[in-house]
């Protein structure tokens, strides 16, 4: 499969984990405890984070063959911090506009892995 396939599926799971955690922080942030935003919040994260890992490791697959490098290791850390975030957002809705702004972190620290590479 052309790597530019497993690029696009990685950059909509993006889309689709930060949509997602933007409905759940705005539900929280409005004080509304309507369980279709939250389903719905959860599902659209969820299936993004699954879209990041596999569409990750296809692009990895196809342009690196195989090959860990550390920065990868520092973007997969990156994965499993934003997947674990959603206990936090879901459980602490006190917490919300902190997350708002905390979550461009590690956004901006899987960037800075990709395109500085500084390993």
């Amino acid at each position: 499969m052309n790597p530019s396939i497993y690029h696009v599926f990685h950059l909509v799971g993006i889309l689709m984990l930060f949509l997602g955690y933007g409905a759940l922080l705005a539900r929280s942030m409005a004080g509304s405890t309507d369980a279709k935003v939250r389903k719905l919040g959860s599902i659209t994260s969820g299936i993004g984070l699954v879209l990041i890992i596999v569409a990750g490791f296809g692009l990895m697959a196809k342009s690196y063959g195989n090959n860990f490098e550390p920065w990868m290791i520092v973007k997969l850390v990156i994965w499993l911090v934003l997947g674990g975030l959603i206990a936090l957002i879901n459980r602490k809705p006190a917490l919300a506009v902190a997350l708002w702004w905390l979550i461009i972190g590690p956004r901006c620290a899987s960037g800075h892995q990709v395109y500085i590479r500084p390993f």
